[in-house]
């Protein structure tokens, strides 16, 4: 583990809010830019993007530059990310 991703587990740890903004879309979910975060350190998967109240079908998805806000719901040792579930 490199010095950076033992900081962030550290300092996101599982259950731990996190705020950013949306770095980029992709078909499996979106990365957030958070700051002391390496790039394309924090992504949040489609499974937990928020739903239409008017159908749960639809996936919100916010566009680059948004603020989003999630919660750490796992850290991937593996490629250094943090999952996140936006609330």
């Amino acid at each position: 583990m490199t010095p950076l991703w033992t900081a962030t587990r550290r300092r996101f740890p599982i259950g731990a809010e996190i705020r950013g903004t949306v770095e980029k879309a992709a078909p499996f979910g979106i990365f957030v830019s958070v700051e002391g975060v390496r790039p394309y350190g924090v992504v949040a998967d489609v499974a937990g993007m928020c739903k239409e109240a008017a159908d749960a079908s639809v996936v919100i998805w916010p566009g680059e530059g948004d603020p989003v806000t999630g919660v750490v719901v796992e850290h991937s040792d593996h490629n250094e990310q943090l999952k996140i579930h936006l609330t």
